[in-house]
Order: structure tokens, then sequence, then C-alpha cells
């Protein structure tokens, strides 16, 4: 008898609350709605490779050209060393991201043994520094010298339009 009774009682509540469980009723669409997700913003030029190579050839003294093909940035430049045992080297290429900018500097350093003699006259060393990124190339590339005459910007040059 009691299960009767439960089951009846049942029943009842059950088709009381049957109109509140249903669905909402379907508002009218008024478009995509508003996102507050930002627009992503590109990543900056990330830096892969850096190198300088020697060159025989060296027209201008205390000079540098910029160029750039696909993601590399090429500096051909000429520093002036302070004896015939100086060489050119790489002493940085660093990217700047918050002023979209490459930074290039060449320095000279002896590169003679402890009991080597080195001629004592100014030499030329003719370079070049090829800087290879990755998503994009910097705004601006500047390029410093080193060199005999102390540190020197010898060229600075838009890249990334």
């Amino acid at each position: 008898m009691e299960r009767r009774t439960f089951l009846t009682g049942a029943a009842g509540a059950l088709a009381t609350i049957a109109g509140c469980v249903g669905s909402a009723p379907e508002t009218p669409d008024d478009g995509p709605a508003a996102t507050d997700t930002p627009t992503p913003t590109p990543a900056a030029p990330t830096i892969i490779a850096r190198s300088l190579e020697p060159r025989q050839d060296c027209e201008q003294p205390g000079s540098a050209t910029v160029s750039t093909d696909g993601t590399t940035v090429t500096v051909d430049g000429c520093i002036v060393g302070k004896n015939g045992c100086m060489v050119a080297s790489l002493a940085s290429a660093t990217y700047d991201a918050d002023a979209d900018e490459l930074g290039v500097r060449v320095a000279t350093r002896d590169e003679s043994d402890e009991d080597e003699m080195c001629t004592q006259q100014l030499v030329e060393r003719g370079y070049t520094v090829t800087v290879e990124f990755d998503g994009g190339l910097p705004g601006t590339t500047t390029v410093t010298h080193d060199g005999v005459d102390g540190e020197q910007q010898v060229a600075r040059s838009r890249t990334g339009e």
C-alpha cells in the first residue's frame, strides 16, 4: 500500500514540474555576438642564424651597405684595423623588438700568436655579415664598426618594407 501512495505522489510531483524543465523559448538572432578576444598581434621577427665571412675586396674603408633577400639581411662592409694581425669579427647581431631594429656590430680582433710580429700599418678588412630571420624582417638595420677609430655608426637602412 505504501508503494501505491509513493507512486501516486511521485506522478503528481512530476506532472507539477513538467513545464519548468523544458528548454527556454528561442529568441531572435541579432547576428554574431561580440567577443572580448583581441586580434592576435603578429609575432616579432626572430634571429635564427648569424655569421660573418671575411672578404678580400674592400673598396671604401669605414663603410657598410645593407641589403635584404627574403628573410635574410646582408651587410657588406669594410672595417679598418690597427695592424696587420687584425681581422674583422662579428661582435654582435641583436634584434630589439620594441624598436623593430637589427643592430649589427663589427669589430676587429687580434688573431696573432704570442710570438708573432704584426705589420704596424692600418689594414682594411672586408666582410659580409648574414643574419637570417623567422617571422619577417626588422624595420631598420643599424651597422656599427668598432675598429681603429673607435665605435662609429657606419650605416642605417630601412629593411622591413
